[in-house]
């Protein structure tokens, strides 16, 4: 196998842009590079005239991601003990890769199994989003092709924080994926409220941008002038010896948080995610929370946990992580109830997002192993589960034009299986046993009661928000199943136009079985979850005893 990589990758490693890179470098970022490929590659074939080129995109794109997915499975879990290949090495009972993080680029990444969990669940959430978006894209623009090219920018820059282990690695990762998402949210130039979108993010989206570097670059100073995170827990050992100031790390801690806050949609710096969802194509708030969401959360757990967790400063930080239920306890609220006003399934989904960021935001509360392992649990079954009620969504506009809740009144007479997986992808959002949902908020609810008596009120303000959150939910499933149809639905076809909605048909299956499959079967993704946490922990504490 190392013949093969030297002989595909020598060119490069030969070359003087050699030095900075190793046959190790672009192996382990293979998916990454791939879909730079695929990008450069949709872009030319975006510049043609003829429709037809602009449509071929979407079959370029989704054999990309598809490709990506399959090198990323195929370099981390395939063992050939005979090419001794160590970061080949799969373990019988974990599936962790047996070297240290598994430096890249001089560390400023990390291919290490944590990364490789949450690139997976972003490449496949991606996957999903471009095989239900085809249609409502293509009968809306009329330059369709940069809409995927644009996609496959955003999870490039999506995956590349879910490695990063270096601030300005951090910094330009958040940027690829900020600056796609913001032309994303405008996409539909001829909509006021896409134009719209679009602005409002850039705006609240570049205050927040800066707002976060300003954090960085105290903790930039604090640290003695490092970026990577080992050498900021080394420059912060040093900085301990002679003290460090309380009030400057104070307002560190808070205006990283603020900017991490903003990126989650955490209340109160949500007030972007309704009128941006709203305004947004379907597709692209589809993407946002979920794909982008899982990414941005992928970036506080490894920063917070490797950064803040080991450093000195945490001793002074530990009064601070209250603010984390603080936020929690305001998300979850401000969310479930706002969302019981809405009219639109797009915004009551957004304000949706906003309760669940509330609920994972107890994890950073507690800050353990187990609380963030359940955070990444929670993240892979809100790919499917989530998703899967944007998929319905994205449909039900196809075909009707419409996306306020009363029109999906009588859906299950005419489109039975669009009534079908809606009601279980909110069944699941809602936390009813037996689904994935129930499982995630178990597994969550359970580590932060577990912390100790004086966390149990968080979770029981979490369980009636949770109760809150049935009667959005099941508002819309009494609509579509009890309630007569509505104009909308009776002006529905039955017939099935196979060619158009076939993708559809497979993301709205794969989503259905990860939920189902996630409920019934969660112990072993769970188990993976904390062996990923765990290494995450283990790797870098072993790493800075090593330097010392």
């Amino acid at each position: 196998m190392n013949d093969l990589i030297q002989s595909i990758f020598g060119w490069v490693v030969e070359s003087p842009f050699g030095q900075f890179v190793s046959a190790e470098n672009l192996l382990l970022l293979t998916p990454e590079f791939l879909l730079l490929v695929v990008i450069s590659v949709g872009l030319f074939q975006t510049m043609s005239d003829r429709l037809d080129d602009q449509k071929e995109t979407w079959k370029l794109s989704v054999l990309g991601v598809f490709l990506a997915l399959f090198s990323l499975v195929s370099i981390f879990l395939i063992v050939d003990p005979a090419d001794g290949v160590s970061y080949l090495f799969m373990d019988s009972s974990t599936l962790m890769p047996s070297t240290l993080g598994l430096p890249v680029f001089y560390d400023m990444f990390r291919a290490d199994l944590f990364s490789v969990t949450v690139r997976f669940f972003l490449l496949l959430g991606t996957l999903l989003v471009l095989l239900f978006s085809r249609r409502y894209i293509e009968t809306r623009s009329s330059v369709p092709g940069e809409f995927y090219i644009l996609m496959l920018g955003a999870t490039l820059g999506a995956m590349l924080m879910a490695g990063a282990n270096d601030l300005i690695m951090l910094f330009v990762a958040l940027e690829t994926l900020g600056i796609s998402s913001f032309i994303l949210a405008g996409y539909l130039r001829g909509e006021p409220k896409s134009t719209e979108a679009s602005l409002k993010y850039l705006v609240f989206g570049g205050t927040a941008t800066a707002v976060l570097l300003f954090g960085f670059s105290l903790l930039y100073g604090l640290s003695g002038g490092q970026t990577g995170f080992q050498e900021i827990v080394q420059g912060l050992q040093q900085a301990n010896s002679s003290g460090l100031n309380f009030a400057v790390v104070s307002l560190m801690f808070i205006m990283i948080l603020g900017g991490f806050a903003f990126k989650l949609s955490a209340a109160p710096f949500h007030m972007w995610t309704p009128d941006i969802y709203e305004g947004a194509p379907t597709p692209v708030t589809a993407f946002l929370s979920v794909v982008s969401k899982m990414g941005a959360f992928a970036m506080v757990i490894r920063f917070l946990f490797v950064v803040l967790s080991v450093a000195p400063a945490q001793e002074i930080l530990m009064p601070l992580y209250m603010i984390f239920g603080v936020l929690a306890l305001i998300s979850m609220t401000l969310g479930n109830v706002a969302a019981l006003k809405q009219t639109t399934i797009k915004r009551m989904l957004a304000y949706s997002t906003i309760a669940h960021v509330g609920y994972l935001f107890l994890g950073f509360l507690v800050m353990g192993v187990d609380s963030i392992s359940s955070i990444l649990f929670y993240l892979m079954t809100y790919v499917f589960m989530n998703l899967g009620a944007f998929a319905v969504a994205v449909q039900f506009t196809n075909e009707t034009g419409r996306d306020d809740i009363a029109a999906y009144a009588g859906l299950v007479q005419k489109k039975p299986f669009l009534a079908f997986y809606m009601t279980f992808f909110l069944l699941s959002l809602a936390g009813i046993p037996i689904t994935a949902g129930f499982f995630a908020k178990f597994f969550l609810f359970q580590t932060v009661a577990a912390a100790g008596s004086g966390y149990i009120w968080f979770v029981v303000i979490a369980l009636l928000n949770s109760t809150i959150s049935l009667y959005y939910y099941i508002n819309v499933i009494r609509l579509m199943l009890v309630a007569e149809p509505s104009d909308t639905v009776i002006a529905m076809s039955r017939r099935v136009e196979f060619a158009t909605a076939l993708p559809v048909t497979l993301a709205l299956m794969i989503c259905f079985l990860g939920t189902l499959l996630l409920g019934v079967y969660a112990d072993p993704l769970m188990a993976l979850s904390r062996d990923a946490v765990s290494q995450l922990k283990v790797t870098d504490s072993q790493m800075l005893s090593q330097s010392k």
